[in-house]
């Protein structure tokens, strides 16, 4: 297939296979040895897509997933799944919805970028923004540690973070900072929605000029001996706070 993604794991598969619609052209990889409970649900989901199923060998397993986990199973899938998605068309579905999302500062790491993509949806968050530079595609690995929840949630890369932020205030949503002095207290964010989640890198935390873009600065109170959180873990504390 042209254009594809290669989606490894028993439940990222299943999750694109529940989402998709019957004949997109998808192809379902499955090791000779592979059963249990959710291997028969998966068989059957791509029965009702209409999505064949190929019996792989290892071979085929170990040239695609070098020292990665794939528990015998793979989906490719066409690249481009959410063809319809514009910064304009997302901006105004959270603001008729009053939620949130969600946009990544800088932060590269594709396992931190899977696993916000998995908190903003399964805590009921509109989407995730991340930039076309130093942010990773959604590739086999953000799918994977996103646990599937890429084939529910709009993702949208954009070239420059701080217009998008600007425009987002054009149209009524609250910009919310994260850094560790920050002074708005969490208890207090469900009074600024329809809003946008800005999530810095773990290194260096938001960009000067994100910063400026904030209305709001808030912080996680921490009361242990380490003073930082992963990106993916502040950013679930926030959405769900926003959003209880």
């Amino acid at each position: 297939m042209d254009k594809k993604t290669v989606i490894s794991g028993r439940k990222p598969v299943l999750e694109y296979l529940q989402s998709m619609l019957p004949g997109t052209g998808a192809l379902l990889h499955m090791a000779e040895n592979a059963h249990g409970k959710i291997i028969d649900t998966i068989k059957k989901e791509a029965g009702k897509k209409s999505v064949p199923v190929q019996k792989t060998g290892r071979q085929w397993f170990d040239s695609h997933f070098s020292g990665a986990t794939h528990q015998g199973v793979a989906l490719e899938i066409q690249k481009d799944r959410q063809p319809g998605i514009t910064e304009e068309s997302l901006l105004d579905s959270v603001c008729k919805a009053n939620g949130v999302l969600v946009v990544c500062d800088q932060v590269t790491d594709p396992h931190n970028v899977g696993a916000i993509i998995r908190s903003v949806e399964a805590l009921g968050g509109s989407g995730v923004i991340l930039q076309k530079a130093n942010a990773p595609a959604i590739t086999g690995t953000v799918i994977k540690s996103s646990a599937g929840a890429t084939a529910h949630l709009p993702l949208l890369h954009v070239t420059n973070i701080a217009r998008f932020l600007e425009e987002a205030k054009q149209r009524g949503l609250w910009i919310i900072g994260t850094a560790g002095d920050g002074e708005t207290p969490l208890k207090s964010l469900q009074q600024y929605l329809p809003a946008i989640i800005v999530i810095g890198s773990e290194g260096e935390g938001m960009r000067r000029l994100t910063r400026e873009k904030c209305d709001v600065i808030t912080a996680i109170p921490l009361k242990g001996h380490v003073r930082s959180l992963n990106a993916s873990v502040a950013a679930a504390i926030i959405v769900y706070e926003m959003l209880r």
